[in-house]
């Protein structure tokens, strides 16, 4: 339960596993926005960069099999 309770804080955010990413000019809590698909999903989404993120809440950022999450809870 706590693994499902952590993952549905976290997302996927590390720059490496999108594509097609637009800044879109605005800031949510002092952090640049983009529009972005995942590699392999065409889907549209929007969000932040967890390398970005890093920088400014080192602690809402963790690794898991090489890929930086963000915990959004902690920001």
């Amino acid at each position: 339960l706590g693994n499902i309770a952590s993952a549905a804080i976290m997302a996927g955010s590390d720059m490496r596993i999108k594509e097609n990413i637009v800044p879109e000019g605005t800031k949510w809590k002092g952090l640049n926005v983009y529009a972005y698909n995942y590699i392999g999903d065409t889907r549209p989404r929007r969000g932040v960069m967890a390398q970005e993120v890093e920088g400014i809440y080192p602690d809402a950022v963790v690794t898991i099999n090489g890929i930086k999450h963000v915990k959004y809870g902690e920001i």
